[in-house]
């Protein structure tokens, strides 16, 4: 993995990322299916370990997180790291699992052509959706304190949090989407539908997951008919190459 990847996806991941920046990094992710690859599996492995370790200072911590992931991901013994007390060493451990695991990438789709929609759409929730990443936004504070009761799996917490946010700032779409997506993890569907519904409606956002996250949560909840509703979304998102399409693209293929 090159450094500048890196550094990429860090930023990115920890909001520092300016926005006109931000927004040429998700166009490269739409155009190249090897960086998406390879920040999905950064992704994934940073929040896994940001979950377990909590950047743990401990040598034991990391090596038994990424002896996890090795297991989960192709059984091979965790690589030997020497721990220092720095948030640096962390994320070169983060770099290099996901750069011995990316090998794996040209073997393997995390979305098999033959995999239900619903297991994707489950597998979704469980990897993309563990972590939330620290925004830089106007209402900063409780943004961030909802992200990070989130993040420490304090649903109902982060729920109140982003909900006064949106009360207060009902321009700030990011409220709306985390508290939409607090009521998903939390299997609170009907909740759930009713933000990315709003979302969905919100025509003036150049970057818009409403649409996409309103049929993950139809899979999720499995009604009568929710399945044919959110295929039904999931081609929409790709016809109009909204947020979201590259993964609709792939749960829909046969």
């Amino acid at each position: 993995m090159k450094d500048n990847n890196v550094e990429q996806f860090e930023s990115y991941i920890s909001g520092d990322m300016p926005p006109e920046e931000k927004l040429l990094f998700e166009a490269s992710l739409e155009e190249d299916k090897e960086l998406y690859d390879l920040f999905h599996v950064y992704k994934t492995i940073d929040a896994e370990m940001y979950n377990t370790g909590k950047y743990s200072t401990e040598e034991a911590a990391l090596r038994t997180t990424l002896q996890k992931l090795n297991a989960a991901y192709f059984k091979a013994e965790a690589p030997v790291i020497q721990m220092k007390s720095t948030k640096k060493i962390f994320r070169m451990a983060v770099a290099a699992a996901a750069g011995v695991i990316l090998i794996l990438v040209a073997y393997f789709s995390f979305f098999q052509n033959n995999t239900d929609p619903r297991q994707l759409a489950n597998r979704y929730v469980k990897e993309d959706l563990l972590h939330l990443s620290i925004t830089m936004d106007g209402a900063k504070d409780s943004l961030q304190q909802g992200i990070a009761a989130y993040n420490d799996k304090a649903y109902a917490t982060s729920i109140q949090l982003f909900e006064a946010v949106y009360k207060a700032h009902p321009d700030n779409s990011d409220a709306l989407k985390y508290a939409g997506i607090a009521y998903l993890v939390t299997k609170e569907y009907n909740k759930a539908l009713r933000c990315f519904n709003e979302l969905a409606a919100k025509k003036e956002l150049f970057s818009n997951p409403g649409m996409f996250l309103k049929a993950v949560t139809l899979l999720q909840r499995n009604q009568p008919g929710d399945r044919e509703q959110a295929e039904q979304l999931l081609q929409q998102v790709i016809n109009k190459n909204a947020d979201g399409s590259r993964e609709a693209e792939r749960w829909l293929k046969k």
